[in-house]
């Protein structure tokens, strides 16, 4: 480089720095000061039991008698979703014998972890992911389960840690780390299966061999035929027996249309709205854009029209839609948080795979919009690091490698 050059490109390397040192202080004051309300607001992790937290600390107890369970305790215990939080909760509890405060610091630590990938910031997306991370505050279970004794929170870790990795082109670690937020709750499988069906559908498009990028998250998605098969259903038979199996849990292909419908209004509301608020995300009102809603509306609203989301009383959103006059306001604002979800992700690229299979698995869920944390947490982290559908990762487009020798010549 000219030396002139090289003083012009000096001091703005300097400015950048600059502005990245002032971003990551604050980053840390913003961090301090929310995770301490939270450990305050928690009786410092310590205080009594809270909903959920009752059963999932007696099912843990079960885990904590010896330092590791048997395949007898793995496969028959009283809940419905995979082991492994409980095992670790159990393992803390034989190890130190300091009560849920053990547990509630490891999804403690968990949400931390979330707030550092997303939050921290970089030369190439600095006061960008500190907007990120408060568009992640935003919604409302990710604090709340921050200091709980809940499996959400480690799930939800595991499967950003699983898509950090796979960006990264680590696709072993990558299938491990989805495989055990598949052995912390169920429906984490929709974000390996979402990759592996990203993949594929760009080998096919780009006329090459599916690679590792394919193979290992396919992998780690199939592992949930594994948990099938060692409880001989969808859920130990324990929980199953004792307790209450919504409808569309009680058969392997028994589904929800409505719940489906609901987890993609829950994302309107939770992500698609604060990320248009805090990311001045815009929107282009083309010719294309119009028709492309349009055609979105002709087949959303028949949908929620003959599958109206089921409002349950552990929704948060419920209590807004509960206090609107009219039944009719309330699927109107359901369905045009559908629409938009639908329409902010139409282009078909991987964001487009998870939000499809998300929804798919949501129909063998109970409709809560906790179950949206997974996915908000990894598509803050996109946002974060300013990775949309123009990056080859996350887009069709093929990469020099993907293209054969003969049609690059």
């Amino acid at each position: 480089m000219h030396p002139i050059g090289s003083l012009i490109h000096k001091p703005r390397r300097v400015i950048v720095m600059r502005n990245q040192l002032k971003n990551s202080y604050l980053f840390i004051f913003v961090v301090t000061l929310v995770y301490s309300v939270v450990f305050v607001a928690s009786e410092h992790l310590q205080g009594a039991l809270w909903d959920d937290e009752i059963g999932f600390w007696d099912t843990s107890l079960e885990f904590s008698h010896q330092l590791l369970p048997s395949l007898s305790q793995i496969q028959d215990y009283n809940q419905f979703n995979t082991p492994l939080p409980f095992i670790v909760f159990g393992i803390l509890e034989y190890l130190f014998r300091l009560g849920p405060f053990a547990a509630r610091l490891l999804s403690f630590f968990s949400s931390l972890g979330i707030a550092f990938l997303i939050g921290w910031p970089t030369d190439k997306s600095s006061i960008r992911s500190i907007f990120s991370l408060l568009g992640l505050f935003l919604f409302p279970f990710f604090l709340l389960l921050s200091g709980r004794l809940y499996t959400d929170i480690i799930a939800a870790f595991l499967g950003l840690i699983g898509t950090v990795l796979y960006l990264q082109n680590r696709h072993f670690v990558s299938g491990i780390s989805f495989a055990l937020a598949i052995a912390c709750r169920q429906f984490m499988i929709a974000f390996p299966a979402a990759i592996a069906t990203h993949e594929l559908v760009r080998s096919i498009y780009c006329r090459k061999w599916p690679s590792l990028s394919f193979f290992v998250p396919a992998g780690a998605a199939l592992t949930i035929l594994i948990w099938v098969a060692f409880f001989g259903d969808l859920a130990p038979a324990t929980a199953i027996a004792n307790r209450s199996v919504p409808e569309n849990q009680q058969s392997l292909f028994a589904l929800s249309v409505n719940n489906g419908l609901y987890s993609l209004s829950t994302l309107g509301w939770a992500y698609v709205i604060p990320e248009f608020l805090l990311l001045n995300r815009q929107f282009k009102f083309s010719k294309a854009a119009l028709i492309k809603l349009i055609l979105i509306a002709v087949v959303m609203i028949p949908l929620f029209l003959s599958f109206p989301p089921l409002q349950t009383s552990l929704s948060v959103f419920t209590r807004v839609t509960n206090k609107l006059p009219y039944e009719w306001l309330s699927l109107s604002l359901f369905m045009i948080l559908g629409i938009l979800t639908c329409w902010r992700f139409s282009r078909i690229d991987l964001a487009f795979w998870m939000i499809l299979f998300n929804s798919g698995i949501m129909m063998k869920a109970v409709a809560w919009d906790k179950y949206a944390l997974p996915i908000i947490v990894i598509f803050w982290y996109f946002q974060a690091r300013n990775i949309d559908s123009r990056d080859d990762f996350l887009s069709l487009r093929c990469r020099s490698t993907d293209i054969p020798q003969v049609a690059r010549n």
